[in-house]
């Protein structure tokens, strides 16, 4: 019933699914029935257009219009447009080299991504941020948003498509420094970060690099249980 109920996963799924573009449609800024669903909505679908760029997929595939109920003529105006700008485009990873198999895998952590809990609390910000600031006041302007955004869209995209490759088999940080199209130096910080989460795990050498693979689940609990055992008797100790 409204944009504001859009959520960046019904995008991703709609992508992922085969849509080669998505409009979202939305009510003019001053006058939607639920005060401001409609922008709430342009931060939704920043965010997943970000996240589209990172995955190395046009971001011109997404876009939101706003129109009024009354407004026919304007409706079929955008959808003309889009069906038009999208079939220019070409079916989704086309125009810009990226098919099969790693579409596929690509799509799978952006859609990772957005499901995440920190996406989704950023996204959920985008007004907030604007109109009454963080919890010291400070009001972002839409740039510091959007450095803040990306910074925060490229390292959990890196996390989410990070934790796909492994699963498919082990590879050192150089190798995935190339499949992902960043630095090296970021692949390693990333996989630091999930190898303390009990994500990944770091095995044999590979002419003398070290190779990371994805953990077993065991794997990962018996990281976890053995932290949680830590903490616990580090705890009794203090009290002791």
């Amino acid at each position: 019933m409204c944009s504001g109920r859009v959520d960046p996963v019904l995008i991703m799924e709609s992508f992922a699914a085969g849509a080669d573009g998505v409009m979202v449609g939305a009510c003019l800024k001053g006058e939607c029935h639920y005060s401001i669903g409609n922008l709430q909505a342009e931060g939704k679908v920043e965010v997943t257009r970000r996240v589209l760029r990172r995955m190395g997929l046009n971001p011109e595939r997404l876009v939101l219009r706003m129109m009024s109920s009354a407004q026919g003529g304007r409706f079929v105006e955008y959808v003309t447009g889009f069906q038009a700008a999208v079939a220019e485009l070409g079916p989704l990873g086309s125009s810009e080299g990226v098919t099969g198999a790693e579409l596929e895998l690509r799509l799978t952590a952006a859609l990772n991504a957005v499901s995440d809990k920190k996406l989704r609390w950023v996204e959920g910000k985008w007004l907030e941020f604007q109109e009454d600031g963080n919890v010291y006041g400070e009001i972002f302007t839409l740039h510091e948003l959007g450095r803040m955004y990306e910074e925060v869209v490229l390292d959990e995209c890196a996390l989410q498509e990070i934790r796909l490759r492994l699963k498919g088999r082990p590879q050192t940080a150089l190798a995935l420094s190339r499949e992902m199209r960043i630095p090296a130096y970021k692949v390693l910080r990333h996989l630091a970060d999930l190898r303390r989460l009990g994500f990944v795990v770091l095995g044999a050498t590979a002419s003398g690099e070290p190779l990371w693979s994805a953990a077993q689940t065991r794997e990962r609990s018996s990281a976890l249980e053995g932290d949680v055992r830590q903490a616990a008797t580090g705890s009794v100790r203090g009290q002791d």
